[in-house]
């Protein structure tokens, strides 16, 4: 589902950031590698134990909290374009050099 949802931003250009389009490229070649060639997927690589499971589970849950805490503080902080402005001709006029 997610390589179709990216490769329909892809075609329809909706998409400009060069990065996309490398992860697209890798998710397409892990995507065919596992229909095509299921030999190729390390013997051990779907055997962990439910509370590794339980760990990595925590470690996306947390990534994503601090991911949003860190959007919460940057909001805060933002400033508009005309502030922006104001206070860089503000340091420039004092400015004594």
């Amino acid at each position: 589902a997610g390589l179709g949802a990216g490769g329909a931003l892809a075609y329809t250009g909706a998409i400009h950031n060069p990065i996309f389009y490398l992860i697209l490229l890798a998710g397409g070649w892990e995507t065919f590698q596992r229909f095509y060639n299921p030999g190729a997927i390390p013997p051990n690589y779907y055997r962990i134990t439910p509370a590794q499971r339980g760990m990595i589970g925590l470690g996306y849950v947390g990534l994503i909290g601090s991911l949003a805490l860190a959007m919460d503080v940057n909001e805060r902080f933002k400033k508009p374009p005309e502030v922006l402005v104001r206070e860089r001709e503000a340091e420039l006029s004092w400015d004594m050099r």
